[in-house]
């Protein structure tokens, strides 16, 4: 278990930064500027991210995944009012606000947060990926309450990503990671538990119209297994499923890649390449692959170096982990 949760946070890790330098490019642009991003590197100098990320840095995806844990790790719970000072810290810390790499929805409801408002209620106009993407210490959490998760989720996700379209997002990846954890899972029961949590997720938080994550997960598998080759595939995910930063293209864009046969590293190389919001999507894709795998998939030293560039200790946050998950098995 071990190797698996350190393989879940390294995932992020290395899917975020080695998609930073391609973040919101086109799937034809990345290929005209970087040929294929195979390793990590630095943002092109074109790239908005140039002046202020170098290579191997992480942006929000891995930030507030470890914010997230910090206050798991002092509360020793996750709700609404932990997911809140966990990013008003974040906030604060990181100074966000002249960065990069703040998303629109978080943007608002951070604001609001600083103001002092109810963080059960100034996510209500969040509708983009931000609350899925921070669903690992969720899945921590819940690993020995699998029937807790989606509820879980929804609560993490009210502060900044309070619809019921962004909630279906974020228990779609919260629950497809619990299954991910459990011995003897295949991807098949991986992907039936993101669609399910998908489908229970629409029950929580401000009505939003928007379609269904599970459906377009299911349609995004057809599309994807219908070609041999991996860069067909991503190629049709770009063209017809989408990789805009909202939950119902990103989720299915990563089950889809998750499913593929191809060994993880391609998968998560596959996902820095395919355009859009690429940091995000192989964040994701980079949690569930280690998740399911292990931490033995990715290449130490691509990782390691990310610890240093990031002065972050991915083991350290291990040991806390564990700690966590045995007083929570013992409950």
């Amino acid at each position: 278990m071990k190797e698996k949760v350190l393989g879940s946070l390294v995932g992020v890790a290395l899917g975020d930064a080695l998609g930073m330098p391609t973040e919101f490019m086109t799937y034809r642009a990345i290929r005209d500027v970087y040929g294929k991003v195979q390793e990590l590197v630095a943002p092109h100098k074109d790239h908005y991210h140039h002046p202020y990320l170098t290579r191997g840095q992480i942006t929000d995806d891995t930030e507030q995944t470890l914010a997230l844990l910090d206050a798991l790790f002092r509360h020793r719970t996750l709700n609404a009012e932990v997911a809140a000072e966990a990013l008003v810290t974040w906030a604060t810390e990181r100074d966000v606000f002249k960065s990069t790499y703040l998303g629109p929805s978080s943007k608002k409801a951070l604001q609001r947060l600083l103001d002092g408002d109810n963080p059960e209620q100034t996510g209500f106009f969040g509708t983009t990926i931000g609350g899925a993407m921070r669903m690992l210490p969720v899945a921590l959490f819940c690993m020995h309450n699998p029937e807790k998760t989606v509820e879980v989720a929804a609560t993490v996700s009210m502060p900044t990503h309070g619809t019921n379209l962004a909630i279906s997002g974020a228990a779609s990846m919260a629950a497809g990671l619990v299954e991910s954890f459990r011995e003897g899972s295949d991807k098949e029961t991986v992907i039936d538990a993101a669609c399910l949590g998908a489908e229970q997720g629409l029950n929580y938080g401000y009505p939003y119209p928007g379609p269904s994550i599970s459906k377009r997960i299911r349609w995004a598998l057809d599309i994807s297994n219908s070609e041999q080759d991996l860069e067909n595939a991503t190629a049709a995910l770009y063209d017809y499923v989408g990789v805009d930063m909202v939950p119902h293209e990103i989720l299915p864009v990563v089950f889809a890649l998750f499913a593929r046969p191809e060994e993880p590293m391609e998968l998560l190389v596959a996902a820095a390449n395919i355009g859009g919001d690429t940091d995000t999507i192989a964040a994701l894709l980079g949690s569930l692959l280690g998740a399911f795998h292990g931490v033995s998939v990715f290449p130490e030293s691509m990782w390691r170096e990310i610890e240093a560039v990031n002065k972050i200790d991915l083991e350290g946050y291990v040991l806390q982990i564990m700690q966590v998950i045995d007083k929570r098995r013992a409950c």
